[in-house]
């Protein structure tokens, strides 16, 4: 919907939509975390940790969800 369009009825349906964001991963699942760079650190090491994590929960918050790592 183009913002010129938005009335006061739609406000309250347009947040809703906004709120609603689905997580993307679910409990269980195994996953890998990202790796924080230092500032010169080479561009060929890996992004992500050699480390393989399972989700155990999913807290869903605004404007996306959070995961608990075991």
């Amino acid at each position: 919907m183009a913002p010129a369009h938005v009335s006061d009825k739609d406000v309250l349906a347009i947040w809703q939509r906004l709120r609603s964001v689905k997580a993307k991963y679910s409990v269980g699942q195994l996953v890998r975390i990202i790796k924080e760079k230092a500032k010169f650190t080479k561009s060929a090491e890996q992004n992500y940790t050699t480390e393989i994590i399972r989700i155990i929960k999913v807290i869903h918050r605004t404007p996306r969800p959070v995961y608990e790592l075991e």
